[in-house]
């Protein structure tokens, strides 16, 4: 019960502190900026200082006491003066600066989930109280402070990091040819785009099989149950007839072979959840709930906005996009959404439909700039159902570029196989050309021209 009185004591403390740091050496100004914003100050005449502090640093100008009192345009008897002046009169020191800081954010914090606690105590309805629940969940989410390194300390710490004995982490995908081209990180966002149809969701759960080995998976589905989503993952692995499964008409050698094969097919570390109704914040709280590493989405314009939030399609999925990627980075998660792509085009000459490429992506530019890796997954003829299913990695920021994969899909066993490249499936390398050279030295071959290109 002695608690709040005390944290509330700590929290006027910290304002102060944090002020008269700034009034005191101005040095700290920027740093103080770079770490804490004006809704820390939940006192309304110290957010106000703050705010001219500030405005004062925006405009290049000096931060003192007289100049704040008259950016805040108050006279010299005002209240907000004395408190100026009460301010700086018990600063002494700015050496504690960066614990001040420490102690604003964390009693901003916790002030503010107080309030919303109060509020959802209060409230009688349960859509007003799961609003609140999502933006409490969200402050728990620390804002990062600006990470740096100098190059003194990069090379300190390089060879700790390189030492030759640590696995770097990256994801295996549980295809060759993807794990020797791309190699993501925890923290990544993917994003996997297709057609209807095209075989997302069995190339979501094949690479949810991959990562499970090694990794706990949440794959969060907003378009199947997770019955039906295991079905398939059965299917794949035990390799047995989805039509079988779907009919529930499997024979008993099917079931003798399923018993066998418990350890197998129980083994990756992949839980399915059924995610209709779910908003970014959700899958967030139930993702920390279960220490998932991987986070597989399907798919991201599926996702909902918290009710009372309204917004133009654009905006909305540009929202989704940006705070699955925060969500991803500030937790150490590698997130792989799917995406449902535009209509498809037809070229007007061949009437054939394009291959995709990044401007495809449905209802957002936001989803391309994102993603660290952006793969698409289509038919290599649109118009035949049975085609063979080509895979494009358009963009990866940390990898070897690759312009397509053939596979081979067999819907009734979900499964890809691939196929033996072609010779114009691999990217050609061209030959390195010796570059090119300026001399500027006197022994240059022409002495009167030495800004003549010379080539070796």
């Amino acid at each position: 019960m002695t608690e709040q009185p005390i944290l509330t004591q700590r929290l006027l403390d910290a304002q102060a502190g944090v002020l008269g740091s700034m009034l005191f050496d101005p040095d700290t100004v920027p740093l103080v900026l770079s770490r804490v914003r004006d809704e820390d100050f939940v006192t309304r005449e110290y957010r106000l200082i703050f705010q001219a502090v500030e405005a004062l640093f925006r405009e290049s100008k000096p931060v003192t006491p007289i100049l704040v009192r008259e950016k805040l345009g108050v006279g010299v008897e005002s209240p907000l003066t004395k408190l100026l002046a009460g301010i700086v009169d018990i600063t002494v020191t700015a050496a504690h600066v960066e614990d001040y800081v420490d102690q604003l954010r964390q009693g901003a914090t916790l002030h503010s989930l107080r309030e919303l606690g109060e509020k959802i105590a209060a409230t009688e309805d349960l859509n007003t109280a799961r609003q609140l629940l999502d933006e409490a969940m969200s402050r728990q989410v620390e804002r990062p402070g600006v990470q740096a390194m100098t190059f003194q300390e990069g090379y300190e710490q390089f060879f700790d990091r390189h030492d030759g004995e640590r696995k770097p982490p990256y994801l295996s995908w549980g295809i060759q040819v993807l794990d020797e081209r791309i190699f993501t990180e925890p923290g990544d966002m993917v994003v996997l785009g297709g057609y209807p149809s095209d075989g997302k969701t069995a190339m979501a759960l094949q690479f949810a099989s991959g990562f499970g080995k090694n990794r706990r998976v949440g794959f969060f589905s907003f378009e199947s149950t997770k019955e039906k989503l295991f079905d398939r993952a059965i299917s794949r692995a035990a390799m047995l007839s989805y039509t079988k499964i779907k009919q529930n008409a499997l024979e008993e050698a099917d079931y003798k072979e399923l018993m066998g094969m418990k350890d197998i097919l129980t083994r990756p570390q992949v839980t399915l959840i059924d995610a209709a109704g779910m908003t970014v914040m959700d899958i967030q709280a139930y993702s920390q709930a279960h220490h998932f590493e991987v986070v597989i989405i399907d798919y991201l314009q599926k996702i909902k906005v918290p009710k009372g939030h309204r917004m133009s399609e654009y905006d909305r999925v540009t929202a989704i996009s940006s705070d699955l990627q925060q969500f991803g980075r500030l937790k150490g998660i590698t997130v792989v959404a799917l995406s449902q792509l535009s209509r498809p085009e037809r070229d007007a000459k061949s009437r054939k439909i394009r291959p995709p490429v990044l401007s495809d992506l449905r209802a957002s530019g936001q989803i391309e700039m994102d993603a660290d890796v952006v793969m698409f997954i289509y038919r290599e003829d649109y118009d035949d159902k049975d085609s063979k299913r080509i895979l494009k990695i358009a963009k990866n920021k940390e990898g070897e570029a690759l312009d397509w994969v053939r596979f081979r899909f067999d819907g009734d066993l979900q499964t890809f196989t691939r196929i033996a490249p072609q010779q114009d499936e691999l990217p050609v390398k061209k030959e390195r050309q010796a570059p090119r050279q300026v001399s500027f030295w006197p022994e240059h071959p022409d002495p009167n021209n030495p800004w003549k290109e010379v080539r070796p």
